[in-house]
């Protein structure tokens, strides 16, 4: 990029900063849950359509498009944000705090989405220097059960056909100028465990004539861990969580069978493959030895996604050539979260980055805290890096600097969520 532009974006991105803040707090007030963001597409929607992009409404239920062509022919990225809020009470004491009960924006959709439009806004300003176009895409339910596929299978990466794509979470930990990034796997596969331990019931006064599902349960739960101790290489990053756990009558009654649920996150996808069969194994000795049986069902749920090595050395120059003084931070620890950008990341080479929004007390809440809320001083950061990020990958690409040099593999540090 030549500073012209640079000054430009910069400049565009202050100039809607204000705008940009309102709306994510008009969102914040108005959270919806996984495709149910009827009011917040609708918003979206006619924001874009005000500058005049090629908007589409419905996809996935919920989701929105918007196309920017730019002046000059070349290829097309995509941004995304997601929408959807979360099942949480809202306990700040601010006033912009959710006006629905038990719904909130706790994870910070509401700043991706108000910052993806907020950055439609300094790209249109942009258009006739665009090597190219930009696709601006709104997914619903990234909480669960997942906006990104259906998007996907709807035909969002054609007409014209994604080249890449871009996507930012905010980041309690980080300090806003500060983004962190990594290069290759940077979360977790994220499986869903359903397992039932089936015995035998009876008085709880005879044991010797049961089979203790309760019992036996207590015996799995603690062998299964052994699989991330002593049956996975410890260079493996790997987390086998039983959540929930039901069985049982009353005091007296020895129960036939044990329902639990749990996650299983991994990062290597060869290891996410072989985890199956070690959990089979294990249950297979357990169950067997005090008489019992098992029902296991593992279900799939989100990839894990991967940071490109070309795109996010993309992101790192058009980091340092806004010369705003932001930081990339690589030392993070790899997270072991769930995130469903992976499967746009899965398609074509992807960056995600995570952009510091925590200064005080008030923004360094965890994600999916009663009382989550960001420094707003982040959003028109977020807006410069994806316009700067954009830039840079359609001048790159253009002039064939890019082709062909994506690495979807890595073992670099990554972000946490």
């Amino acid at each position: 990029m030549d500073k012209e532009m640079i000054k430009t974006i910069n400049t565009l991105a202050e100039k809607f900063a204000e705008d940009t803040v309102s709306l994510r707090r008009d969102l914040h007030m108005h959270p919806e849950l996984g495709f149910a963001e009827e009011k917040t597409a609708a918003r979206v929607a006619e924001e874009l359509e005000k500058l005049g992009l090629e908007v589409q409404t419905g996809i996935a239920k919920t989701g929105v498009v918007a196309l920017l062509r730019g002046e000059q022919e070349g290829p097309t990225i995509l941004i995304r944000a997601d929408m959807d809020a979360l099942p949480i009470q809202d306990k700040k004491d601010v006033p912009y705090v959710s006006g629905r009960e038990g719904v909130m924006h706790a994870c910070g959709h509401d700043a991706h989405t108000a910052i993806l439009v907020g950055t439609a806004k300094v790209l249109t300003g942009l258009r006739r220097h665009l090597k190219g176009n930009v696709k601006f895409l709104f997914q619903p339910a990234e909480e669960g059960p997942g906006g990104a596929a259906p998007m996907i299978e709807a035909g969002v990466m054609e007409a014209p056909k994604v080249k890449a794509a871009l996507a930012l979470h905010v980041d309690s930990s980080c300090p806003p100028g500060e983004i962190a990034l990594g290069t290759g796997p940077i979360n977790a596969n994220a499986d869903e465990i359903n397992l039932t331990i089936i015995g035998k019931g009876g008085h709880g006064a005879r044991p010797q004539n049961t089979v203790d599902a309760l019992a036996v349960s207590g015996q799995a739960i603690v062998a299964l861990q052994h699989i991330i101790s002593r049956m996975v290489n410890p260079c493996e990053d790997v987390v086998l969580t039983l959540g929930k756990i039901e069985g049982g009558y009353r005091r007296n009654v020895i129960a036939d069978r044990v329902r639990m649920e749990g996650t299983l996150r991994t990062r290597s996808d060869e290891l996410r493959a072989e985890m199956p069969g070690l959990i089979e194994q294990v249950l297979k000795g357990v169950t067997s030895a005090f008489g019992a049986t098992y029902s296991l069902e593992i279900n799939q749920g989100y990839p894990s996604s991967i940071n490109d090595s070309v795109m996010v050395k993309t992101l790192e120059d058009a980091v340092a050539q806004l010369d705003q003084g932001f930081q990339v931070n690589k030392d993070f620890t790899p997270s072991m979260g769930g995130e469903d950008f992976a499967y746009f990341s899965r398609l074509v080479p992807s960056v995600m980055f995570r952009l510091g929004t925590g200064s005080n007390e008030r923004t360094k809440c965890s994600a999916h805290d009663s009382f989550f809320d960001i420094d707003e001083s982040a959003i028109p950061v977020g807006m410069k890096i994806f316009a700067a990020a954009v830039c840079n990958y359609l001048e790159g690409e253009l002039d064939g600097k890019n082709r062909n040099k994506g690495e979807k593999s890595g073992t670099d540090s990554s972000p946490c969520k």
